[in-house]
């Protein structure tokens, strides 16, 4: 077993890689390589993938994300009040949408991400006074 440590748009993913001998094994076949005409075009446009936010570290107040995905939509400002309970932003995950919200009442002393930011299971979303 080999281990590998790969990064993907920002995320760091540990791997754990079985190096298999050639006694036993049946030969793996490679894929298909696409034909030219199934390949875009080098002018094709390309779309920027949004940033991950930086994970911060979880406090009193913090409300963090139950899995990783995309905020689609931010529904408080920093100083806004808010009561426990209350929808503060919307996560995108696997097509699904999941509202995020508020743990206790208080008012919102700071907005970790952005409407468009991939974020992590755990991760700090925004903090609450």
């Amino acid at each position: 077993m080999r281990k590998f440590r790969i990064t993907v748009e920002g995320t760091a993913y540990d791997v754990t890689v079985e190096d298999l001998d050639d006694a036993g094994t049946a030969p793996v076949a490679a894929a298909p390589r696409p034909s030219a005409a199934s390949v875009a075009p080098a002018s094709a446009p390309v779309r920027a993938a949004p940033v991950a936010a930086a994970p911060v570290a979880a406090g009193a107040g913090a409300v963090v994300s139950p899995l990783a995905g995309t905020v689609t939509r931010l529904d408080v400002a920093v100083g806004q009040a808010v009561t426990a309970g209350q929808t503060v932003l919307m996560l995108e995950a696997m097509k699904m949408n999941t509202a995020i919200t508020a743990s206790v009442a208080g008012t919102v002393s700071a907005i970790s991400v952005a409407a468009g930011a991939s974020v992590s299971e755990g991760q700090v979303l925004l903090t609450i006074s």
